[in-house]
């Protein structure tokens, strides 16, 4: 007998009818599942653990209905085809799309970006029928596009007689099933598996059709209001499969260890199911193996009911053989699996289906305010991950899974929070075999409604639909060693629903794992007003100096940011300030960097260039946040940033310290801040540099230090000499012995560059040379051996420098006062375009007060020009001292008044070169961009390219390519003329910027008036080479910040505050046939 869709035990517990008693007569109300908060599914199959069983004969009685679908898109739900479901409906001349995808990737509909509004509900467009914001539980009717999907599929005739159903990934956002022609439910939920006994309907052996009718927009979009491409479709993969009337439904792994961490203990919990119609005897036997060879083999025999269920539990069976001795246990540095077989047999002893999985065997608990994993306490160096590729939106595949696995394992990153909802079953697979450990987070964020009254956390009628999500979160994933942590879910506020779902997730996971959330935070985090839900105090963006006001404290949990370090566009800076403080103190235990990748989307320009579209690129009258989803680390398609080397550094556990440097012995301490892995693991490798030289290479003998501690060790550096003006510099790297999930042989995995004391200054001689001067009535003129240099009176400048008849400056662009920078997305956060200005002001419109022209004793001259920048009330001054060699000296003073307010974002010169010299080759911090805030990972060295290759291709055009601590830098042409320009601060050089683009290339405004960011279209596509090379020489500009991307500053110390003088000095030397080794012995001398 086929089952009616809508059970008797459906209408007496759905809230999707309304009985209204009238006369003695009921009269039933029917409220759409899709806009019924109460409903999450019908004739939905329990949630369960990831598992294929396998027969016998080795078949896993599964059938794929990925790939093509007939498709029609509905503007509404009025408009959407009626009984498109029944097979005799003609879908011939319907579209096509591939499942899995978001149906806005495959040209239906658009997607939208915004950050928390309900983009339903967005009052900034006008395609919202909720014009003053959400009314939940209502839901958009005019415009809630619908999709109609249908396939045929046959099901082999062998699959007579047993019990078939219907799996499907992820459907967003909610969606009803029919199996020919017959309703066979209802989900939504949309990042977690929805399953459909499909028996009833399905005819083995002959063909089949299913379809599905899904809402963009239902109930369930107020609980997936997160910050991320809001899409819709099928996301993930559909199939059918096949299991015998009697199999194993479920079950639950339990493997920890003992009291004293050293020995396994497991508990498993088996869910036997039982569709026959009469009661069945079934026998599971369990087999624990390493590597194909069984360690532990158990049965226990059950009698199941008919159409029963019966969780078989071997406590008993297992008690004589615990504990197990010699398992090694998991870790994410020592990810050790052992396979786990569970055999169903009939009561005739027949084998019904094989289930094999992976497990590990690791504690997790928390003890005396610390987070433990095998009784040790661990750091978590993680970072927020979304579920995004660029070119199919949300749907993921294995070879990007494992992108993303091979490029954090080899960057220091041991954690992923899965922001916000579920990642696909196969990522905890990996996880669980590479060694990643994973906070899983619940698909709940009602971001929308904020977190006060009108919070759905706080709204009993919500209750269901939260703790449903948690629940069934907790019943996939609970086997899984890698998943150590379980997240409630992300900004929805917090109330009687969280605290049901806590209670929940505890109740459903026999391993004990904490649960964390980050909205307890109730009042004021320093008076530590935390609400009692959430094991783990989970604030988000800290400052640094609220990382270390909570480490100076004693405090009942640990304190482990699930958000910080905003990412945003260029970003990134004073992270290892984080992590300097991080390390101090005990109960804090790491972070999550928000956020891993960039949810940017390849899209076509009209020029026939691809780039990566962000929110306002799609459709017209839709809202938009912007590019406030450019937060990653690494782009789209999983190229590293900048910031990626920062964090590496950051991350890395093993830091090298210089004690003393005497008698040419460094000694050196070696802290381990592994949690399980000695340093025995490593080969530790020394090399002295200079000049970008590698003078000497050492290897350190081998080091056995345990984790958390440290030891010393000494380096002789005899025979490395001390040449006047040289600086020497100790390269200390960590490389792998051995290779290990994810991470090869010899690859690096700490390094440190130590400037070894006792730099001697250089003699500097006068340059030789004659130098004649001219001065007429606009120009000031300089000449000498092969050079001619031009100053212009009205401008105070440098606007023509000859050298052997090639012009250096481009058409009089030369050196000129710079305090501007184009805005990154966290100077738009912090209103530098607005606070700030007056230095754009500044520098667009400097006035000369005067110019003088002196003779120096030596035969030199000075021209020494001021500017008044009376926007500041500041000024500028300049000492050009004008050499017989050709070379110029800057001596540059901003004296900044303390009448503006507001920080300098740069202080500095900026001059343009004719485009042929465009070879850039520079000793500073590199080879990548660096800032003041970010440049730990950035050692100084050597290094040439290209202008054009420092150009970083942020999403959206901002400031890029510099360079700090340069001790010299020229650009030549492919001759090896050009120009040179040596820091006359050893030690601490300038800051430097070399591309064949202008600052206001990656300005978003060309004037004064900036208007909202989210309202700037512009993309790394639409800034285009010029033929110059523009080159910036600065003492320094602010940092790129890192705590937020919407009100702080960089930290104060890597600002450029007023009321003082800044000045500093650097000469520009031309040249020609310049090698390194030529323009190294030429710095020496200036």
């Amino acid at each position: 007998m086929k089952k009616s869709f809508i059970s008797a035990q459906f209408l007496a517990l759905s809230a999707g009818f309304l009985i209204l008693l009238t006369g003695g007569m009921a009269v039933a109300q029917e409220t759409p599942e899709w806009q019924n908060p109460a409903v999450t599914g019908i004739n939905k199959e329990k949630g369960r653990a990831a598992f294929t069983p396998v027969s016998p004969e080795g078949e896993t009685y599964r059938l794929s209905l990925n790939g093509m679908w007939k498709f029609r898109l509905s503007h509404n739900p009025d408009t959407r085809p009626g009984k498109f479901y029944l097979p005799s409906f003609s879908v011939r001349r319907w579209k096509e799309i591939t499942v899995p995808a978001n149906w806005e990737m495959e040209g239906h509909d658009v997607p939208i970006y915004v950050n928390h509004p309900y983009e339903f509900a967005d009052a900034r467009t006008p395609i919202t029928e909720f014009r003053n914001g959400p009314e939940p539980p209502k839901v958009p009717l005019t415009y809630n596009p619908v999709a109609s999907y249908r396939r045929d599929f046959t099901v082999p005739a062998s699959w007579e007689g047993r019990e078939t159903y219907i799996y499907l990934g992820s459907v967003k956002s909610a969606f009803y099933i029919w199996v020919n022609g017959q309703k066979a439910g209802y989900s939504e939920g949309s990042k977690l598996p929805a399953e459909f006994n499909i028996t009833p309907y399905v005819i083995p052996g002959k063909k089949n059709t299913v379809a599905l009718e899904v809402y963009r927009w239902s109930t369930a979009s107020y609980l997936e209001c997160q910050d991320f491409w809001r899409m819709s479709g099928i996301e993930r993969s559909v199939e059918v499969y096949s299991r015998p009337k009697l199999h194993i439904r479920d079950f639950e792994v339990v493997s920890t260890l003992d009291e004293v961490y050293r020995n396994g203990i497991l508990r498993i919990y088996v869910s036997l199911q039982n569709r026959n119609i009469n009661p069945h005897w079934g026998t599971i036997d369990v087999v624990l193996s390493e590597n194909g060879h069984p360690l532990l083999t158990v049965g226990k025999m059950v009698e199941v009911a008919d159409l029963g269920e019966e969780e078989v539990d071997f406590d008993k069976v297992l008690q004589n053989h615990m504990p197990l001795t010699g398992i090694k246990p998991w870790s994410a540095e020592f990810p050790n699996l052992y396979e786990l077989t569970l055999s169903l047999r009939d009561a005739n002893g027949t084998l019904l289906e094989t289930i094999t999985t992976k497990i590990g065997f690791r504690s997790v608990e928390i003890k005396r305010g610390l987070l433990l994993i095998n009784g040790v306490p661990i750091t978590l160096k993680g970072v927020n991950m979304q579920e995004h590729n660029p070119e199919t939106g949300h749907v993921v595949t294995e070879e990007l899974m494992m992108k993303d696995i091979l490029l954090m394992k080899q960057n220091n990153i041991n954690a992923v929070r899965t922001s916000h909802y579920p990642q696909p079953e196969r990522w905890q697979e990996l996880c669980d075999e590479y060694g990643i450990y994973l906070v899983d987070e619940a698909n709940i964020e009602s971001h929308g409604l904020y977190y006060g009254e009108r919070s759905l956390a706080k709204d009993p009628d919500w209750e269901h639909a939260h703790v449903d999500r948690m629940v069934r979160l907790v019943q996939r994933d609970k086997n899984h060693p890698s998943v150590i942590i379980w997240s409630m879910g992300n900004e929805a506020g917090n109330g009687v629903n969280f605290y049901a779902g806590y209670r929940a997730m505890k109740a459903h996971d026999r391993t004990g794992r904490p649960v964390q959330y980050e909205r307890t935070e109730i009042g004021s985090r320093f008076a530590l007003e935390f609400d009692w839900n959430s094991d783990i105090i989970v604030p988000q963006y800290p400052d640094p100096q609220t990382f270390e006001w909570f480490g100076q404290r004693v405090l009942d949990r640990p304190f482990i940011p699930s958000e910080y370090n905003h990412a945003m566009g260029n970003s990134g800076g004073n992270f290892q300030d984080y992590w300097d403080i991080i390390e101090r103190y005990p109960q804090l235990q790491g972070g999550f960097i928000w956020d891993w990748v960039d949810q940017g989307l390849w899209k076509t320009g009209s020029d026939g260039k691809r780039f990566y579209a962000y929110g306002g690129d799609y459709g017209t009258g839709m809202p938009s946040d912007g590019n406030f989803l450019i937060n990653g680390i690494v782009y789209a398609d999983r190229t590293p940033q900048p910031e990626l080397a920062e964090v590496k550094k950051g991350h890395e556990w093993i830091n090298f310290r210089l004690l003393r440097y005497r008698d040419q012995v460094a000694r050196i301490q070696v802290e381990n801040l592994y949690d399980f892995t000695s340093l025995g693991e490593f080969r530790i490798e020394a090399s002295v540099m200079a000049e970008g030289k590698i003078l000497k290479n050492l290897e350190i003998p081998r080091l056995d230090i345990p984790p958390h501690s440290g030891g010393v060790t000494e380096i002789d550096l005899q025979g490395i000499g001390t040449e006047p003006g040289t600086e020497y510099f100790l390269l200390l790297e960590a490389r792998t012995r051995h290779a290990s999930p994810g991470i090869p042989t010899n690859h690096l995995v700490a390094h440190e560059q130590i400037r070894l004391p006792g730099y001697k200054k250089r003699e500097i001689a006068t340059p030789g040379g004659s130098l004649n001067f001219e001065e007429n009535e606009n120009t000031l003129i300089f000449t000498g051996k092969d050079f001619k240099a031009t100053f212009s009176k009205q401008e105070g400048r440098l606007t023509s420098y000859l050298y052997k008849g090639a012009e250096l400056i481009l058409q009089g662009y030369g050196p000129k006062p710079d305090f501007w920078r184009a805005p990154t997305d966290n100077d738009f956060g912090n209103r530098m375009p607005i606070r700030n200005i007056n230095w754009k002001k500044a520098t667009l419109n400097p006035q000369l007060r005067n110019l003088t022209t002196t003779k120096n004793d030596n035969g030199s001259y000075s021209v020494t020009a001021v500017w008044d920048l009376s926007e500041t009330s500041s000024s500028f001054t300049t000492r050009y001292t004008v050499q017989g060699d050709g070379s110029v000296r800057f001596t540059n003073i901003l004296e900044a008044s303390g009448n503006e307010k507001s920080d300098i974002p740069r202080v500095g010169m900026v001059l343009c070169l004719p485009a042929e010299f465009d070879q850039l080759t520079y000793f500073g911090r590199g080879p990548h961009e660096n800032y003041n805030d970010r440049n730990v990972s950035a050692f100084v060295g050597l290094y040439s390219g290209n202008a054009a290759d420092q150009m970083v291709p942020y999403v959206r055009p901002q400031e890029n390519g510099n360079k700090t601590h340069v001790r010299w830098a020229a650009l030549t042409n492919a001759a090896g003329t050009g120009w040179m320009a040596v820091s006359n601060t050893p030690g601490e050089g300038f800051e430097m910027t070399a591309m064949p683009y202008l600052s206001q290339d990656f300005d978003a405004r060309s004037g004064m008036d900036y208007g909202p960011i989210e309202k700037e279209q512009k993309h790394a596509t639409d800034v285009k080479p010029r033929s110059l090379v523009r080159w910036n020489i600065d003492l320094g500009q602010r940092g790129v910040g890192g705590v937020d991307s919407w009100g702080s500053l960089p930290l104060e110390k890597y600002r450029f505050p007023t009321g003082r003088n800044y000045e500093y000095t650097f000469t520009l030397i031309p040249v020609e046939e310049a090698t390194p080794g030529k323009m190294a012995g030429i710095s020496k001398k200036y």
